[in-house]
């Protein structure tokens, strides 16, 4: 389960956004609800980014749109305070600024775990926001906007999950989630490549035939006096031997695209590395066995490195929670890998972690892994 990003964003640096509890919860009576936002970080590029500032900015009032009535309740904390600063900006009440302390950076594949901690919610249903405003060195500033659902107090929902997530092309995924039932206020909408689905009164859907990799939303919307909160979650469902779109193709005999993805883990090391026999993913997932300190650094971490063509691409994913529901992969990973490339795969952290990785090739080969040495 994942919160929907947002598309239009305009910045250099990746942004998760997820809060406790999700979705947020208004507060009633005299003691207020209160909610922690995490933020993630992440330089998705293979060169390092030189942070100038970034601020995270939210509503001030009592309204539907706004987030609190008592901005000084925020909290920011990070999680590399050693070299990174995170601050409420006295001067703009609901809004905390992360500067580098010196010029730190951060390189390919590197993230910051942020948290704006004990938000007092005001008492207003609606649909609030979380303001990203980026400054790079030698980039244009950039944005982007996350909503932030504040739904009545006591409402519930969450756990948005495939039953698979791999399955054959042809072959429908099933979706479960759970959720409170508010009746004439509460509207479930399932949205994915056909037409959106009412599943309002259902807590399982079988979707039509899959024939290629979808995505998943589901839409929640919550209206009280007047006002509506809309939270929505995504999930993704990878398909085997999917159909293909693709323009100007030419085959001349038998060919086979894809096959059925192979499992494998690091076992015992730190670091592997392999030989793509072919063009393919390889999607992966690190869920740490137990909660991690905020002083561990770095908590469990799986990195991905493709050399291919003088080039090298970085993802890496690490794990602070651990299994928050039965069967949660924890934070997952995709790399693309083209034929020929040379793939690293490493882990650290001291925290013990479970970790999979899964080959999922386009054409008759292996991720063969190369002699030591």
């Amino acid at each position: 389960m994942a919160p929907r990003r947002p598309d239009d964003s305009t910045c250099v640096l990746t942004y998760d956004v997820a809060s406790d509890p999700a979705p947020v919860q208004v507060s009633l009576g005299s003691t207020p609800k209160k909610a922690t936002l995490f933020i993630t970080v992440t330089n998705h590029r293979q060169s390092a980014v030189q942070v100038e500032s970034v601020r995270f900015s939210f509503p001030v009032g009592s309204g539907p749109e706004d987030l609190s009535s008592n901005p000084g309740s925020a909290d920011p904390q990070v999680d590399n305070d050693k070299f990174w600063r995170f601050e409420l900006d006295e001067e703009r009440p609901g809004s905390a600024v992360l500067t580098p302390k010196r010029s730190a950076t951060l390189t390919g594949g590197e993230q910051l775990e942020l948290e704006l901690a004990h938000i007092e919610i005001n008492a207003a249903v609606g649909t609030s926001r979380l303001t990203v405003d980026e400054q790079v060195k030698n980039e244009e500033p950039g944005t982007e906007t996350w909503p932030l659902a504040k739904v009545p107090a006591g409402f519930t929902t969450g756990d948005f999950r495939p039953e698979y997530i791999l399955v054959q092309s042809g072959t429908p995924a099933e979706l479960t989630w759970r959720g409170d039932s508010r009746p004439g206020s509460a509207t479930y909408t399932m949205l994915h490549d056909g037409e959106p689905c009412d599943v309002t009164n259902v807590r399982r859907w079988k979707s039509p035939p899959l024939h290629r990799d979808t995505a998943f939303a589901l839409v929640v919307e919550v209206t009280e006096s007047g006002n509506t909160a809309e939270y929505a979650m995504t999930t993704l469902v990878t398909v085997a031997r999917p159909d293909l779109v693709v323009n100007d193709l030419t085959v001349n005999g038998s060919t086979t695209l894809t096959h059925a993805p192979a499992g494998f883990d690091l076992g015992e090391a730190l670091e592997l590395t392999y030989r793509a026999e072919t063009d393919g993913f390889l999607v992966g997932y690190v869920r740490a066995d137990q909660e991690v300190p905020e002083s561990e650094d770095p908590p469990p971490t799986l990195t991905v490195t493709v050399g291919s063509d003088g080039a090298r691409r970085v993802t890496g994913v690490q794990s602070r929670r651990t299994e928050r529901a039965p069967g949660d992969p924890g934070s997952r990973l995709t790399a693309v890998v083209p034929k020929g490339a040379t793939v690293t795969v490493a882990r650290a952290g001291t925290t013990p972690s479970t970790h999979v990785l899964s080959w999922l090739p386009f054409g008759i080969g292996e991720l063969k892994q190369a002699p030591a040495g």
